[in-house]
Order: structure tokens, then C-alpha cells, then sequence
């Protein structure tokens, strides 16, 4: 199960880069769900796994 998100999310998809939107509650998939880095933009504790921070 994907992060959720807690808010409407407009952006370009990476592949198509056709314009989308995306309202709470959907779950984008992994390469759409990089492109949100906002914290706010996801429901607690549901933000995608970022492994930059554990990397060292």
C-alpha cells in the first residue's frame, strides 16, 4: 500500500508530462509520488519512504 495523500496535488506526470490532479485521499504511484516533496501534502505518517537521510 502506497502513501496517501491528505491534500489536491497538481502537477505533470514525469513520463507524459501531461498536466494531472490528484485529490486526498489517492495513492500516486512511486515516480509520480517522488515529485511531491511537500510534508504537508501527505496524511501523517504516510510521506514516501525518502532513503537520502539513511544513506550514510
Amino acid at each position: 500500500m502506497g502513501a496517501r495523500l491528505a491534500t489536491a496535488v497538481h502537477l505533470d506526470h514525469p513520463t507524459t508530462r501531461e498536466r494531472i490532479i490528484l485529490q486526498p485521499g489517492d495513492e500516486p504511484e512511486p515516480e509520480v509520488a517522488a515529485l511531491i516533496t511537500h510534508p504537508d501534502a501527505w496524511e501523517p505518517d504516510e510521506a514516501p519512504d525518502r532513503n537520502d537521510s539513511d544513506s550514510e
